[in-house]
């Protein structure tokens, strides 16, 4: 009882007092706050992480970090609908439309003034291809939000736009100054820019911060380095190297690749580097290779040093002892002098799974020791390689190779082998063909040494300017009959400047190929006449010709060329350069553009042949047709398109046939060579 002026008396020292009920009350709901406060700053500390990496584009960690913080909410019964939002931008972005709308709408249950919630529901609903429903959502959230909440201006302008869909009479505006890659979600933008060449990747680093971060991130993008990114006149020249003129073309145009560009590609790769690639006029130093001796050993397929590419024997042999191992499926070496047999070895051994090899003009290379070298690899010596693709181009081992492979199966798996001969002084190396002819000529049952063979390069190897008694090449001819390379199942066979070749032994080549193929280059031969061409198409009513070279077959009339080109529907290049070529073959091209399944012929050269200007307008009329039908037709997979049209040096062709035709093919930007007469 408390009596006034009388002081109670205090506790003795040292005792313990119970807390009163008011005091223990205060306590736990400090306790509760804190641990509210605690739970929110968790949930504050996961939906900032959210953010910030939604902003970044990394929407499936973003996702993470959403889910956790919606988790932890539902845990602890607190509703906030700006989580909802979030993790509603985060599934729109990742093509979620379902689950984002059921989060945005949870947002606006959560909160009415939900603006986010609002737009997005709108913006997906627009998306999915409901702008009339957008519409309405938009519409009810402006009557609902009040004015003054934050995000009403922009609800209000999300309405204008989806009215402007709405318009069939609005025409929108292009706002060129938004960044496309920066836009799309970052795995569709590493796509796109898979689709550059790494001298485009160069130049695209220098747009913005965001490009040159995007793509140096991205070691994928360097993987597989490409330098020579194709046009026109390169397809041209591949397509028909014995056209000479785009070569003057390419010549005006500087390829170097700067050493830099080199180097960034070896460091950017961080060891993820699957080709590479020294292109040709690129000079390559210690310090551009150091930057590939940096990272972790590359697994690499490819290794390409070009033609002109100035690299060093000591680099050289320092990439390819680092490099060899058993992923290698292709090594381009052409015209490396001091790669010798040593490497063939190497390679023979550490290569297991080698499908391309190319020791174009490698003369130190014998094919002796290359058999040998194999041999030590393979099971049994009639047991065969991997190796599916073989250039031999300017190696006197030529003859060897063909003799060697008639007695083993080395090399029996190949399906492409190019051995021209461009360079004349290469040949005078080799002893001659005297033995190796005595030696086909003790095995009448040659087996044949390339059953599976599809391509065949021997351009050169039948020209007459390589006849000489030291070489005694007057017998090469004779060797690739002998050695049966124009078997039966070649697609492609090119043989240029083929003048020196008989025609007895050239029907007896072509014979067993000449149903099959796809890719005919015979140029400059003056034993292909117009009987052995009668003879050769025989019964076929249908041939596979896509390419068709024959400039310079002078002995060829123009019905035997008209009757061969009538039995190809699918010609897609044509050479008749500097042929008796007339109005017949015209007639028949034009057939073929004006075909209704035809593909369309997209190269013709008649350079210096007896058209005139009536078949041309006429084949240009028909290309004119079959353009705009192509154009026209939905189904049409792709347009087509006449893209050259030689006709130079035809003096039966006028200056008004000439106009027609440039004014008759220049809507579908075909180039037009024409040289009008004085």
């Amino acid at each position: 009882m408390f009596v006034a002026g009388k002081k109670r008396k205090a506790p003795p020292s040292g005792a313990r007092t119970a807390p009163s009920a008011r005091t223990r009350t205060n306590t736990s709901l400090s306790a509760a706050s804190s641990a509210l406060k605690a739970t929110e700053a968790e949930i504050n500390k996961w939906y900032l992480l959210g953010t910030e990496n939604a902003r970044e584009r990394q929407y499936r960690t973003s996702l993470d970090y959403c889910n956790r913080a919606i988790a932890l909410a539902l845990n602890e019964n607190v509703r906030n609908a700006r989580l909802y939002e979030a993790r509603a931008h985060v599934l729109h972005k990742l093509g979620e439309y379902k689950r984002a709308m059921d989060d945005a709408k949870e947002a606006v249950i959560i909160d009415s003034n939900s603006t986010a919630g609002y737009m997005r529901i709108a913006s997906i609903l627009a998306a999915t291809g409901k702008p009339k429903d957008a519409l309405d959502v938009i519409t009810k959230g402006l009557k609902t939000v009040h004015v003054q909440t934050s995000g009403y201006t922009q609800m209000d302008i999300q309405r204008m736009s989806i009215e402007r869909q709405l318009d069939p009479t609005y025409v929108p505006r292009v706002d060129y100054r938004l960044d496309p890659i920066q836009r799309l979600p970052e795995d569709l933008a590493v796509l796109v820019l898979r689709l550059l060449d790494t001298r485009m990747l160069a130049i695209c680093r220098a747009v913005s911060r965001y490009w040159m971060m995007l793509i140096d991130s991205v070691p994928v993008l360097w993987s597989r380095p490409q330098f020579t990114s194709s046009n026109s006149i390169q397809e041209l020249m591949c397509q028909l190297p014995a056209y000479v003129k785009p070569r003057k073309l390419l010549s005006r145009q500087n390829h170097n690749i700067p050493e830099c560009i080199l180097r960034h590609v070896l460091e950017k790769s961080r060891g993820s580097l699957l080709t590479l690639w020294f292109p040709d006029g690129s000079a390559v130093t210690s310090t551009t290779v150091n930057a590939l001796f940096g990272h972790r050993r590359p697994r690499l397929s490819s290794i390409n040093i070009g033609r002109t590419a100035i690299v060093s024997e000591t680099l050289i042999n320092r990439v390819l002892n680092w490099t060899l191992s058993s992923q290698i499926t292709d090594i381009r070496l052409p015209y490396r002098s001091h790669i010798g047999n040593e490497a063939m070895e190497v390679i023979a051994r550490e290569a297991s799974a080698l499908r391309v090899l190319d020791i174009s003009g490698c003369t130190k290379v014998r094919v002796k020791h290359m058999f040998k070298a194999w041999n030590s690899v393979i099971a049994d010596a009639q047991g065969s390689t991997a190796l599916e693709k073989l250039y031999m181009n300017d190696h006197p081992g030529i003859p060897e190779l063909l003799v060697y492979s008639t007695k083993y199966r080395h090399f029996s798996n190949l399906k492409v082998l190019h051995m021209a001969i461009r360079d004349q002084g290469v040949l005078s190396m080799y002893a001659g063909l005297g033995p190796v002819m005595e030696y086909l000529q003790r095995i009448p049952n040659a087996q044949i040494p390339f059953p599976g063979l599809i391509e065949l390069n021997i351009d050169g190897v039948w020209d007459a300017t390589i006849a000489s008694q030291r070489f005694e090449s007057i017998n090469t001819a004779l060797l690739i009959s002998r050695c049966r390379l124009l078997c039966s199942g070649l697609r492609r066979l090119s043989a240029l400047d083929a003048a020196f070749v008989g025609a007895v032994l050239l029907h007896a080549s072509l014979t067993d190929c000449f149903s099959t193929l796809q890719k005919l280059h015979l140029t400059r031969a003056a034993g292909f006449d117009s009987s052995m061409l009668w003879m050769l198409l025989g019964a076929h009513q249908q041939l596979p010709l896509v390419s068709l070279d024959l400039s310079g077959c002078v002995a060829v009339d123009a019905p035997a060329m008209a009757a061969l080109i009538s039995r190809c529907s699918s010609l897609v290049h044509v050479n008749l350069s500097q042929t008796p070529a007339d109005n017949t073959v015209m007639a028949e091209l034009t057939r073929i553009v004006s075909a209704d399944n035809a593909t369309g012929l997209e190269v013709v050269v008649l350079d210096t042949t007896d058209i005139t200007g009536a078949a041309a307008r006429d084949f240009a009329s028909a290309c004119a047709k079959c353009y705009v039908h192509t154009r026209n037709n939905k189904h049409a997979r792709h347009v087509w398109r006449l893209s050259l049209l030689d006709i130079d040096n035809c003096f039966s062709i006028g200056s008004d046939a000439v106009a027609i035709v440039r004014d008759l093919l220049s809507f579908m930007q075909t180039r037009v060579l024409a040289a009008v007469p004085s």
